[in-house]
């Protein structure tokens, strides 16, 4: 995350709580997605536990900062 904001700081709109906001929305959305995914392969019960569902992993944050890292310095990014 540290990496994302450092980032983003340097786009046009950066909004410090908004951007922090945006940012965990994001991961809580990929990590959503992540665990969708590994429940739906073949040899999973498809159960998911407490646990799994208040965890946001590193890779969650990856992608966003994938996308921020790739970002032009011009770029309108939410």
């Amino acid at each position: 995350m540290k990496g994302y904001i450092e980032r983003r700081m340097q786009l046009p709109f950066f909004s410090n709580a908004r951007t922090v906001r945006n940012v965990m929305d994001r991961a809580r959305m990929n990590a959503a997605l992540r665990l969708f995914d590994e429940k739906m392969q073949p040899g999973s019960d498809g159960n998911v536990s407490e646990e799994e569902l208040m965890e946001i992993k590193a890779a969650d944050f990856q992608t966003i900062l994938n996308d921020a890292l790739n970002a032009a310095d011009d770029a309108i990014f939410a």
